[in-house]
């Protein structure tokens, strides 16, 4: 080919014909030749009977079988796990959730109530006279006494609380009766 290149194509003297690839025969293992049957009119000849050991046979030779190696084995071992964790995975059938309308069902256990969802809460600080943040801790016992309890924070909500349900003009009223305080810190 590279002979072709190098020279120019009108100065290159008329070449051979190309010549076929050779083909490649398969190799073919010989044959065994096959047995001749006797002859159906020959007489039956009493032949002597001969051991299997001691008869000759041609000898033929299995293929050496390989030891698979450790790794081989767990390998082996793995993918058979595999294949039945995967057909018995396969085997289960999920049944969809028959759908049925909902019909309040009287039951003699109450109802668990719907849980709301979970509010922020919101840390902050204020000031208050002394006499008022006394009247906590007597609230607090009020209610200890009647058998419950209360945090200073309950106390606090419940009040605001209070003062919402009332109408804008009792608001104004209960709000007028509290003596206003400065803001911030107070001084030491």
């Amino acid at each position: 080919m590279s002979e072709e290149k190098t020279t120019p194509p009108e100065a290159s003297p008329p070449a051979a014909a190309p010549k076929a690839p050779k083909k490649l025969q398969p190799r073919v293992a010989e044959k065994a030749p096959a047995k001749v049957a006797a002859p159906a009119e020959a007489p039956a000849v009493e032949t002597p009977v001969v051991e299997k050991s001691a008869a000759k046979k041609p000898a033929v030779k299995k293929p050496a079988v390989k030891k698979p190696s450790r790794l081989e084995e767990t390998k082996a071992r793995n993918k058979k796990a595999l294949s039945e964790a995967l057909a018995k995975a396969q085997a289960v059938q999920i049944k969809p959730p028959a759908e049925t309308p909902q019909v309040p069902v009287a039951s003699s256990k109450p109802a668990k109530p719907v849980k709301a969802k979970k509010v922020k809460l919101v840390r902050h600080s204020f000031s208050m006279p002394e006499t008022e943040y006394a009247q906590i801790a007597v609230l607090k016992k009020r209610i200890a006494d009647a058998g419950g309890k209360a945090k200073r924070s309950e106390l606090v909500r419940a009040g605001i609380a209070a003062l919402s349900a009332l109408d804008n003009a009792q608001l104004t009223a209960a709000m007028g009766r509290i003596e206003s305080i400065k803001t911030g810190r107070p001084k030491k």
